[in-house]
């Protein structure tokens, strides 16, 4: 016992110097509000760019005061009346905002990081770019609240009402919304990354250019909601609703559509998953128009060959199968398409029409014109093959009769861009440039990403001498079609005329860089090179050029450049 004593005494000594040698530390905050600050705001209610850190203002009435770019962090606003304050760009982050009256409050790009605003009154609050990343909003009514373009990243939305609010552009990434109804929400450009929304309603719900990509969307009902341009990469929508929904230029990389509804849906990707998706043959063949309208011939095959594996009878894909095939240059097997579509239904004017358009591509010009006409016969309303008589016609020469033609085919469809198209090509060849450029700036207006009406109409405007207009139509023209040749020449001569010589000589270079034998390039190019005394230089590409002529048996071409190439 005494050993035992003794040791507890020594263990009571030892402690006592310990206690007696530390030093005593007292908590100290890193940095409070400035006590002058407090009291100018409850004195004025103004208090821009303030330090108010830390403050505590529970239950104070400070409504429409001033706090431009105030410093709040961790201050204590709970119950606090802040009815129209401005808080624009305010530092608010961990801010205490339970239960405070923020209508009408504008807290435009201020930042809310962490703060705690649950149940609190927010109509017709302004959070404009704001962060409210991590902000627990649990409770509160949004009706009426502006959030356009605010950060919302891991923000705790329980018993949140988000009905009717916009939220374009809001990052709503890693946010957990099974809680939320997000029925009747804009969110435009919203960042929805990693979303849970597994069963949601969001029937019409305009999610244009929204991130959605990894989200969770299995039986969401998306029906007749907005998703153009939205991010659905690695998204999992496996037997979601999206019937009617719109998806162009959607990104679908990587997604998941297992069982999922897209009857109805207006989509213009390249391609979707081989997995079991619920869809119709005419969604799939109007889909495959849709790539046929953008040149992609070969993805509008594969979509045609879904329709056809639903519907073996379905003219409207055979006939448009073919015609894809046809731009492909595999002719028999066009014919063979048209040819089963008038199997199937020999009135079938479109299959005529189609097969008539292929027989034009082989110059089987008295086999396409008797097509056109049995499509007519059938159909005397049918403005399609009144076009191909037109383009038949032009191809011959025939430029009055195709005029004839195709001014039908406008009359019965004033939105036929191939036939202003025609008709504008045999306006151009009779010297009716005036009237060739109506008819492509008709054909522009009726089609996108033409190519060849921009270089026709720029040819008409440089025959008139509207150089500048030409060259811009050039530009048009090589905009959409960045390795278009005959558009690069076309520009050379206009700049050339305008007497913007080096500009000529980079579309020359341009032009040879992706055909070495275009003597038309060279010979151009060593005419904008004398223009600026570059005589040696000339003397080359001129002797390129008549170097290609030569090998062409191009005799008048050939005679021109070594008549210019004596004088030098």
């Amino acid at each position: 016992m005494k050993s035992i004593n003794s040791q507890k005494s020594i263990f009571n000594s030892l402690c006592i110097a310990l206690i007696l040698s530390t030093p005593i530390l007292f908590t100290i905050p890193a940095h409070a509000e400035k006590p002058e600050h407090v009291k100018q705001l409850l004195d004025s209610k103004k208090c821009r760019r303030c330090d108010l850190k830390g403050a505590n203002l529970s239950r104070q009435n400070l409504q429409g005061a001033e706090l431009q770019n105030a410093e709040l962090r961790r201050a204590d606003l709970s119950r606090t009346n802040l009815r129209n304050a401005n808080f624009s760009s305010a530092d608010l982050s961990n801010a205490d905002l339970t239960r405070a009256e923020l209508q009408n409050a504008n807290f435009t790009s201020a930042n809310l990081s962490g703060a705690d605003l649950r149940n609190a009154s927010l109509s017709n609050t302004n959070f404009n770019s704001a962060d409210l990343s991590n902000v627990d909003f649990s409770g509160v009514n949004f009706y009426s609240v502006t959030l356009t373009n605010a950060k919302l990243r891991g923000a705790r939305l329980d018993r949140v009402n988000l009905s009717g609010v916009d939220l374009s552009g809001v990052d709503l990434s890693d946010v957990d919304l099974r809680n939320v109804n997000l029925k009747g929400v804009t969110l435009n450009r919203v960042n929805l990354s990693n979303a849970k929304l597994d069963g949601f309603d969001l029937r019409g719900t305009n999610l244009n250019n929204a991130n959605l990509s990894f989200a969770s969307l299995r039986n969401t009902d998306l029906s007749n909601a907005k998703l153009s341009r939205a991010n659905l990469s690695n998204a999992n929508l496996n037997n979601a609703n999206l019937r009617g929904a719109e998806l162009i230029r959607v990104n679908f990389s990587g997604v998941s559509l297992q069982g999922a509804d897209l009857r109805g849906a207006n989509l213009d990707a390249e391609k979707l998953p081989n997995e079991s998706f619920q869809a119709d043959a005419s969604d799939f063949s109007r889909w495959g128009d849709r790539r046929f309208d953008q040149k992609d011939f070969r993805n509008a095959i594969i979509y045609y060959d879904r329709a056809i594996a639903i519907d073996s009878r379905y003219t409207d894909a055979y006939a448009n199968r073919g015609l894809a095939k046809s731009k492909l240059g595999d002719y028999a097997a066009a014919l063979a398409d048209y040819n089963k579509a008038l199997e199937i239904d020999s009135n079938f004017a479109k299959a005529y029409n189609n097969r008539g358009v292929t027989y034009t591509e082989q110059q089987n010009y008295p086999n396409a014109l008797a097509d056109f006409d049995k499509a007519i016969s059938i159909n005397s309303n049918y403005a399609e093959p009144y076009a191909g008589k037109a383009n038949i016609h032009s191809l011959q020469k025939d430029y009055a009769a195709a005029i004839i033609q195709a001014s039908e085919a406008i009359r019965l469809n004033p939105k036929l861009a191939e036939a202003y198209y025609t008709r504008g090509f045999a306006n151009f060849s009779l010297k009716n440039y005036q009237a060739a450029i109506k008819d492509y700036d008709k054909a522009i207006d009726n089609s996108s990403g033409w190519a060849e009406a921009f270089l026709n109409r720029g040819m008409a405007r440089y025959a008139i001498g509207e150089l500048k207009d030409a060259t811009k139509d050039f530009d048009r023209a090589i905009d959409i079609n960045n390795n278009y040749i005959d558009a690069y020449y076309q520009r050379s001569l206009s700049r050339f005329a305008r007497k913007k010589f080096e500009d000529a000589i980079k579309d020359c270079d341009r032009i040879i860089t992706r055909n070495p034998n275009h003597a038309e390039a060279y010979e151009n190019k060593a005419n904008s090179l004398l223009a600026i005394n570059k005589k040696a230089e000339a003397k080359l590409a001129l002797e390129q050029a008549l170097k290609i002529y030569l090998q062409r048996n191009d005799t008048n071409s050939s005679q021109r450049v070594q008549q210019i190439l004596a004088k030098l």
